[in-house]
């Protein structure tokens, strides 16, 4: 591993163990955490679609749509993206307008960060190799709502109370992993094939007292993700995974599609 390649590895995992302080959550559940490690300087665009694996195919209150960017210099790559459940998106947009009493205190849309550090890979050949870390943070109904809304009775000023200690608690969880890929030529196109294992430090945050043991507590869980991109022309990409690992004490598994467009990036 070069000079650069460590101080970047030292700088992104810094910064996300710094992050630890802050409320997010990493993931955007019921969407794979994509990590394709095999990536090249540019931007692209994408939207994705998915949902647990035990509620089929069929799009349902389950799904969740995703969209974002990813810009790549050299070895890092960097991606942003915002996703919500389908029926948070007309629940969101109700209280963006102001009716706040149809807000549901689950309503959120989540924005997620990825950093990834390749350390092989690209070129002629066909293995690449990287290091990951995320952070994202979840925006509730009532985050939206409490800039637009302004109680005019008690009863209002009642709910709007009773709304925000419905989501107090916060819960932070920040990946960290590594993703392996192989590069597979094919007659006209090409496929990249890659997975990758992962742990997920959870920490709750901003606890009321009689709940104060909860934000004492890290816990961690491991989770794996598998998937497969294929460019086209290498300006669209078509990329699919499953993901799956612990969630508590169950295990829970998604799935996900998606497409993107754009020049190098990652997929």
């Amino acid at each position: 591993m070069s000079r650069l390649h460590r101080t970047v590895a030292a700088v992104v995992f810094g910064v996300l163990a710094g992050a630890s302080a802050a409320t997010a959550r990493a993931q955007v559940t019921g969407m794979p955490l994509f990590t394709n490690p095999r990536f090249s300087s540019g931007f692209r665009v994408q939207a994705d679609i998915g949902q647990p694996t035990d509620q089929g195919t069929q799009p349902g209150n389950l799904t969740v749509y995703q969209g974002g960017v990813t810009l790549a210099i050299g070895p890092i790559g960097i991606g942003a993206n915002v996703g919500a459940l389908r029926n948070s998106i007309s629940s969101l947009k109700q209280c963006q307008s102001g009716v706040i009493t149809s807000c549901n205190p689950q309503t959120k849309a989540t924005g997620s960060g990825l950093v990834q550090l390749k350390l092989m890979g690209g070129g002629l050949n066909p293995l690449s190799l990287s290091l990951f870390g995320g952070a994202s943070m979840d925006v509730s109904a009532f985050d939206v709502a409490k800039y637009s809304y302004h109680p005019t009775t008690a009863a209002d000023s009642a709910f709007v109370r009773a709304f925000k200690d419905s989501i107090g608690v916060k819960e932070l969880t920040i990946p960290v992993g590594a993703a392996i890929g192989v590069h597979i030529p094919l007659l006209f196109t090409s496929l990249n094939v890659w997975g990758a294992p992962r742990y997920t430090f959870h920490k709750f945050s901003n606890c009321a007292a009689s709940n104060s043991t909860l934000c004492s507590q890290t816990k961690g869980s491991f989770r794996w993700a598998a998937g497969v991109d294929i460019p086209i022309f290498s300006i669209i990409s078509i990329r699919g995974a499953y993901d799956s690992g612990k969630i508590g004490d169950q295990t829970v598994s998604y799935w996900g599609v998606g497409a993107s467009i754009g020049l190098g990036g990652m997929r």
